[in-house]
């Protein structure tokens, strides 16, 4: 009977690890899609398009590409609409290396993550980058707004990293909120 228990037993908890193995492989498969959602957004084609005219000029080691008259910008889940635009691109690889949007405002939008959390801001003038670190840069220059799920801020400028939801600079005067985090008991 003894030896019937420990069988019965053994049986089980080989059922439950291999339940707890598919949960483990599940989450492992699943949550990295919704930590980095932005990730996907980098690995998007830079695309634009506006109802004015178009210039294209070289000047030194940069090709120059302006644009005018309701300018759309766009990333993946990345948004930046204004009324003129200045590409700026590598000549030698054709890399793009800054986008300059200037508007009455510019407004800019991104999706944060698969849950749909977005963050917009507003400003005069919106630059659009990859600094030496790699990640995305926008600052906001002029009239800054930004908000996002855990802030709110209102400056002379603002310069955010988009992949980490963060405000790295802020030139002020500035007025905000920024949300509370819970504390975590030891």
């Amino acid at each position: 009977m003894k030896s019937i228990s420990i069988a019965i037993y053994g049986d089980f908890m080989n059922r439950q690890l291999t339940s707890i193995s598919k949960l483990i492989v599940c989450l492992a498969i699943i949550l990295p899609f919704s930590i980095v959602a932005l990730e996907s957004d980098r690995e998007q084609q830079v695309i634009w398009s506006s109802d004015g005219d178009s210039t294209m000029s070289i000047q030194g080691e940069i090709r120059i590409l302006e644009m005018s008259e309701n300018v759309k910008v766009t990333q993946g889940t990345l948004e930046i609409l204004g009324n003129e635009a200045i590409f700026e691109y590598q000549v030698s690889t054709n890399e793009l290396t800054k986008v300059t949007v200037h508007g009455t405002p510019v407004h800019y939008q991104q999706q944060l993550n698969e849950d749909g959390t977005v963050v917009v801001g507003t400003s005069d003038t919106l630059l659009f980058y990859t600094d030496d670190l790699d990640e995305t840069i926008l600052e906001l220059v002029g009239n800054a707004n930004i908000e996002s799920p855990d802030s709110t801020m209102s400056c002379a400028a603002i310069t955010y990293i988009s992949e980490r939801d963060l405000i790295r600079e802020a030139t002020g005067p500035c007025q905000g909120m920024l949300s509370s985090q819970p504390t975590r008991n030891p």
